[in-house]
């Protein structure tokens, strides 16, 4: 059946939530240079594991949040920005609008760090008022340590994971022949600068730079699209159990 909500018409959502569907997922990105990757990385990277775990939680998918807080990379040609407050209430009025629309579990998928902070108080803010059941994954952290299984390192902004991860979408998105490694730059805690002199950003030195392999790229992908399913699908499962 057809999982994208904005294909369904208002009278088949009556029909399907929340007798036969109660959970709906949000993917959540931004529009920001990465690499020699596109702008929409953290946009298309949640939407292709919402597409994988869709049918096996049994819910359906809302159109995405294209824009979020972006920061370090905003003067790099074509990224954009919302402000924090602007970009909580906006999210706000969706989640409530699910409930509205009688969604029980809602799974946020994150794909953007920058949003972490606003995601996480907008969420517990939601639930604490709404009474409602959410999951905010910010799915490069939630599957670090297979990361670090798989490629050997962590892989950083437009590194190795999330190239990796665009390759697979599309590998003319990945941008392979404007690739330059000087585009990287070591990451260190201690130094806020801005723009960062690097749209790509690694978090140990020399390692995790993007590698353009399209068959690990493949492969990466399906076993993030499990692990996230695996993830939400315990979550949702627990839920159910424990109806507050």
């Amino acid at each position: 059946m057809e999982r994208h909500l904005q294909k369904l018409s208002w009278i088949k959502i009556k029909e399907l939530v929340p007798s036969n569907i109660n959970t709906i997922i949000l993917p959540v990105g931004t529009v920001e240079a990465h690499g020699s990757s596109c702008l929409g990385t953290d946009n298309y990277i949640p939407e292709t594991i919402a597409d994988g775990i869709v049918e096996r939680l049994n819910a359906l998918i809302a159109p995405t949040v294209n824009y979020g807080i972006t920061k370090s990379l905003y003067r790099y040609n074509g990224s954009s920005t919302i402000k924090s407050s602007t970009f909580q209430s906006y999210i706000r009025d969706i989640l409530d609008s699910f409930v509205d629309s009688k969604f029980k579990n809602i799974i946020l998928l994150n794909g953007h760090g920058g949003n972490n902070d606003a995601l996480k108080e907008v969420a517990f803010n939601f639930h604490r008022e709404k009474k409602a059941n959410i999951c905010v994954i910010h799915w490069w952290q939630l599957c670090e340590d297979f990361t670090r299984e798989f490629f050997g390192h962590y892989g950083g902004h437009a590194g190795t994971d999330e190239t990796a991860m665009i390759q697979a979408i599309d590998p003319k998105l990945a941008g392979e022949e404007d690739y330059d490694p000087e585009m990287a730059y070591w990451y260190r805690p201690g130094a806020n600068v801005y723009p960062i002199p690097g749209s790509i950003l690694l978090y140990k030195e020399d390692k995790g730079y993007p590698n353009f392999n399209e068959k690990q790229a493949k492969e990466y992908r399906i076993k993030i699209i499990e692990l996230v399913c695996n993830y939400a699908e315990m979550v949702i499962n627990r839920w159910k159990k424990i109806e507050l």
